[in-house]
This record gives structure tokens, sequence and C-alpha cells, in this order.
């Protein structure tokens, strides 16, 4: 989101120098302000995900990423986390200041979404494409979105676990956001380990786009169909 607003300022910029409508010297200095912030964000985010591929080497895990906590950690919520599959299946969170194991043997359900599912659909909707008895509770996760809008363009990843692993600390299920693109969750989601659990909702064009072809290609099923009965029947007569 921010990318995209620091792009569209430096070319609106460099459009109304070109025009004369902005004088050079403080469109100069908004456009190379907009650039410098731009390759600021890429090169800081390149670093994090460098560090996190050597720090996935280093521990020899299997995966590893960085998302956002939303909900269900009480202790990390707002924080950035890393996530770790380490060779033995077990989800290692890293805070910076502690590490919490997970075994994917106590998790129930995975899902992955994106961050307008949660705005569009209800909980008993969710629970549904889910498939996980029960209604999961994303209140949370939508007032977080209230405050975030640009979130809801971002993958989510929910972990529900079969029991509450500990009353102080964990609830049945957390959330995350990989609200800064660094979550490598398309990695994630295709291991073996993990896809047998999870459950992937797409986002809500893409269904549109699905149906809409379905669509078409029914109505152009039924006209073939339709022709071809005509064409026998005048073969008859």
């Amino acid at each position: 989101m921010l990318v995209a607003a620091l792009i569209t300022l430096f070319l609106a910029t460099v459009v109304l120098i070109w025009q004369g409508t902005l004088p050079l010297v403080p469109g100069f200095v908004l456009a190379a302000t907009a650039l410098a912030a731009l390759l600021w964000r890429i090169v800081f985010f390149t670093q994090i995900r460098h560090s996190i591929r050597k720090e996935t080497r280093a521990r020899k895990a299997k995966w590893g990423g960085e998302l956002l906590v939303i909900t269900g950690l009480s202790s990390l919520i707002g924080m950035h986390c890393r996530l770790f599959i380490t060779r033995q299946d077990v989800l290692i969170l890293d805070d910076g200041a502690s590490e919490r194991a997970i075994h994917l043997d106590d998790i129930r359900r995975i899902g992955l979404f994106y961050g307008e599912t949660v705005d569009r659909l209800n909980d008993v909707q969710l629970g549904e494409l889910l498939k996980i008895e029960g209604n999961p509770h994303f209140s949370a996760v939508r007032a977080w979105l209230s405050r975030n809008p640009g979130a809801r363009k971002n993958l989510m990843l929910a972990i529900i676990f079969q029991k509450p692993l500990n009353d102080l600390v964990y609830s049945e299920m957390a959330v995350f956001s990989d609200f800064t693109d660094t979550g490598n969750l398309k990695a994630f989601a295709s291991r073996p380990e993990v896809a047998v659990k999870l459950v992937f909702i797409p986002h809500s064009r893409k269904n549109k786009r699905n149906k809409k072809t379905v669509q078409s290609l029914s109505q152009s099923s039924r006209l073939l169909k339709s022709k071809s009965e005509v064409k026998r029947r005048k073969g008859q007569i």
C-alpha cells in the first residue's frame, strides 16, 4: 500500500514538473524524497528477508517467515514474530526475547486468507470455510483491520489449536498478518506437513472470476446443446 502510494507520488510529481504546473525546485525535492523513501523501504525489507533466510538455514529449519501477531498470543499481540518449522515438525515462535514451541500435532487447522475476507464474511461463514467445529471469533481481527485498512489486501494466517495450550498465554486460535510481505506464506502453504491441515480461502475477486467463467462455460454448453438439438430435429424432418 505504501509502496504504491510512493510510486504514485513520484510519478505524479514528475508529470507535474514536466507540465510546468509544479515549480522545478519543490518538485525535485518532492520527487527525490518519494524515491528515497521507496528505495529505503525496498532495501529495508530485502534485508529482513535475507535475515530470515539466514536464520532459517542456521536453525536448519524447513521454513521461516516473519508475521505480525494480531490475536491469540496475549504477550505478543502487536509484535512482529518470526516463525520457523523445524525438522521435528515443531512450529517455533520467536519474538526476539523468547521462543515458544508448538508441535504441529497440537494444531487442528491452519487457515490462510486475505484480510478483506474477514470483513466480508461473518464468523459462522468463516468457520464453515475453515472446516472447523464451532464458530471462531474474529471480532478482534476486524477491529485491527478497521485501524489498519491497508492490511485487507495482505494474507492472514490463522492457527487453530486442538485445545488451549496455556490458559494464560494462548487462546484456541492465533491470527497473524503478513502486513509487511515478509511472511513467505506461499512457501509455508506448500509444505506437506502444513498442507494436510491447511484451508486456503481465495480472494473474493478470484471467486467472482471463477463464477463468471463457470457461468459462461455453462451458457456455452447449453447453447451448443440447443444447436445440436435443432440440427437433429431438422435431420429427422
